[in-house]
């Protein structure tokens, strides 16, 4: 008997081969071969942030891949999605249970006439569904490719904060050196104004040109409030993606001293454009496709009848001591169909938004390919172009203070009015402050080529998961 029941069970498996899910293929995308300029085969760092080489910064992006709570529900996401796999997964395999019962009856088979006896009975019953239009595996392998698409979201929230933190840091301290410009030009025009304001009591300027100083002086003291209350938002923002408690949030530790930003690190660009395809944003479309083609294969096989076949072996006896004699020994076998004859459209309309859905999955891949090779486009340009403005500033700045030097020396010599002072005092302000936006939008260029190709992604992680399944 228990060969019996066996053969039937292997006959199962081997026959259960089948599927209903059309055949994947990746879907064609007309691919550059490059990115019109010179290639590199140096590998994106998957630490590419150490390539700043500053040690405050590699403490506060480990603190954030620790505490993030964004990163957190997203590790929460692949452990469900991976439960729900084993879950699918088992779905292929027999169900093997134990079933245990023991009775007291009474009977009267005769008028006035009672009996009372007991049945005692322990069975082990095998169950198993024959996948026979591989729906159940058509479920496993939708439910694997979602859990890597879940493993791919989580990839992508987690350069995404990198990014964030890195770009965030940069940014306080972008603040805190034009929050340090501001202080000392204030205290220029504080003395400024003072000086002139004695010279306008003594009767050697004009109201005119008292005002003016007073005026450039507000200006700047408002710059500089309104360049506090910017780096204060900062400061919670990059607090908040740390993961700090409440209280720390409040007790703010962040560097608020100037300081000279580190240099743009050179980063390989001309990479072959099939790393694109290693971006987890792309993986992640990509394997949602996989899954809404496999469910396909799922509500199609509805269509078709179920046979379930099942044993049982065990023991039978109205005494609980002869329970487990051979003469006590019981079993049976047998098979289970069941077929839907009419379900007013249910299956079809199933299969229906199955296609549907897949059809959608295939726009959001279309999309998000899209959308990632224009990312890159952005952020090769904005590199090359941010090292020319850079510069530029830079000449700018000199310019302004040389001529500054000289408009001072005309107003003193009586060629010229204060106003040409202030103007080109404020012209080389604003210069001063653009320049440090710039340095920021230099290093903001790099990062944004670390987050365009994927930077930190595995390439070897998911081939490795795929040959364990």
């Amino acid at each position: 008997m228990n060969k019996t029941i066996w053969i039937w069970i292997c006959l199962g498996v081997l026959i259960s081969s089948c599927s209903l899910s059309p055949k994947y293929e990746q879907p064609k995308t007309n691919l550059p071969q490059d990115f019109g300029v010179e290639s590199s085969q140096e590998p994106i760092s998957q630490t590419w942030w150490k390539d700043f080489n500053d040690e405050y910064l590699n403490d506060i992006v480990d603190e954030a891949l620790k505490n993030n709570y964004d990163l957190a529900v997203a590790m929460e996401r692949v452990s469900q999605a991976r439960s729900s796999w084993s879950y699918a997964r088992s779905n292929r395999y027999p169900t093997l249970s134990i079933q245990g019962e023991a009775t007291r009856n009474k009977e009267n088979p005769k008028q006035g006439e009672f009996k009372n006896y007991n049945d005692f009975s322990l069975s082990g019953i095998l169950s198993f569904e024959l996948d026979l239009w591989g729906k159940a595996r058509d479920t496993d392998r939708s439910a694997y490719a979602s859990l890597l698409a879940s493993k791919a979201n989580r990839d992508t929230i987690r350069l995404s904060l990198i990014a964030n933190v890195v770009e965030s840091y940069f940014g306080i301290l972008t603040l805190n050196n034009q929050v340090q410009i501001s202080q000392n030009t204030l205290t220029s025009r504080e003395e400024s104004y003072e000086y002139r304001k004695k010279e306008f009591e003594a009767g050697k300027i004009s109201e005119i040109d008292m005002q003016q100083a007073k005026s450039e002086m507000a200006s700047v003291r408002a710059q500089l409030q309104s360049l506090l209350m910017e780096r204060n938002a900062a400061q919670t923002s990059l607090l908040i993606l740390l993961g700090r408690d409440p209280q720390e949030i409040f007790d703010v530790t962040l560097p608020t001293q100037s300081q000279i930003l580190p240099k743009a690190p050179k980063v390989p660009v001309g990479l072959p454009s099939t790393l694109l395809e290693q971006r987890p944003d792309i993986e992640a479309a990509e394997q949602n496709l996989k899954a809404a083609n496999f469910s396909i294969g799922v509500a199609r096989a509805a269509y078709f009848p179920t046979i379930s076949l099942t044993g049982l072996i065990g023991y039978a006896s109205p005494e609980l001591n002869e329970l487990f004699r051979d003469s006590t020994s019981t079993w049976n076998y047998g098979g289970n169909f069941v077929a839907n004859v009419i379900d007013f459209g249910r299956t079809s309309a199933n299969v229906k938004l199955s296609k549907s859905q897949y059809r959608e999955m295939l726009l959001a891949y279309g999309q998000t390919l899209r959308q990632a090779f224009g990312e890159v486009r952005d952020s090769l340009y904005n590199y090359s172009m941010s090292f020319e403005r850079l510069n530029s500033l830079n000449e700018q700045v000199e310019a302004l203070r040389r001529t500054l030097v000289l408009a001072e020396l005309r107003y003193k010599e009586g060629y010229t009015n204060y106003l040409e002072v202030l103007s080109t005092q404020s012209n080389l302000f604003a210069a001063e402050l653009t320049l440090q936006s710039a340095n920021l939008e230099n290093l903001s260029s790099v990062i944004n080529i670390y987050k365009a190709f994927g930077g930190g992604w595995d390439k070897n992680k998911y081939a490795k998961e795929e040959e364990t399944k």
